[in-house]
């Protein structure tokens, strides 16, 4: 648990939903938001967050589109605590579980999901330093190998359903060497500072059972090419962060 003094209360989707997380550690900003942004749910689908933290990408889809049914699953209790406090204030239904996505409770293991989404541990510990903050280190450091996020990942979706997941681009060769065979069709969406910069981060969907041919969509590009813009996101992105609207560079 934590004190309240550790903790904050973010706005987020220009306040329409508002985040209690910690204030030390990892802190939910805009990659759940762009996730969330990029999943083409339809009302009254599933959606399962793996690793969902205080919940930020599921309470973004679940304010865009309404009916959705939420589940996630969460290793760290004092955050799942947190992701059940941030569902009852939003008004936004999520059923969450602490559980090691290897150890999913028999609540999930029973269902099958139109979405899988997971924004995993960004960095491979076998070639980076662990952070000293055991919040930070769980969400940034790979408790579980990025494949084997993927594997539950695919298990999980149903048929036809889709699997998205934000990870760092320099993690792309591995991931592409190793995804199921159950998953195909699969999108690459590069997320960019500016035009003609390079892609730091990368949204990858697929398909269970697609047969399409790989794609890369359109890049997510974040701020204006002029610095004296009045905006410091492009419009469409900024309609994302501020409104919740949807990006649709892959369907």
């Amino acid at each position: 648990m934590f004190d309240v003094d550790e903790l904050s209360k973010d706005d987020f989707l220009g306040g329409a939903i508002k985040i209690w997380q910690p204030k030390n550690g990892y802190r939910a900003g805009m990659d759940p938001i762009l996730l969330a942004a990029t999943v083409n749910v339809s009302e009254g689908q599933k959606v399962l967050d793996l690793g969902c933290g205080v919940g930020t990408a599921s309470f973004a889809i679940g304010f865009r589109v309404k009916k959705t049914k939420l589940y996630g699953i969460e290793i760290q209790k004092s955050l799942v605590d947190l992701a059940s406090r941030n569902s009852k204030e939003n008004g936004i239904a999520l059923k969450i579980e602490c559980a090691d996505i290897l150890n999913l409770p028999s609540s999930i293991k029973n269902e099958t999901f139109d979405h899988v989404i997971a924004n995993p541990p960004y960095f491979d510990r076998k070639s980076s330093v662990s952070s000293k903050n055991l919040s930070k280190e769980k969400a940034f450091g790979d408790s579980h190998p990025i494949t084997e996020w993927l594997k539950v990942a695919a298990k999980r979706a149903k048929p036809k359903g889709f699997v998205h997941f934000i990870v760092r681009t320099n993690r792309l060769p591995e991931i592409f060497s190793n995804v199921p065979k159950s998953l195909g069709s699969l999108v690459m969406t590069p997320i960019i500072s500016r035009e003609n910069q390079k892609a730091k981060l990368t949204i990858l969907h697929a398909k269970k059972n697609g047969r399409a041919d790989f794609m890369v969509s359109s890049p997510i590009v974040l701020h204006p090419e002029k610095k004296e813009a009045s905006s410091k996101y492009v419009l469409e992105v900024e309609n994302v962060l501020r409104k919740g609207t949807s990006l649709t560079t892959w369907i």
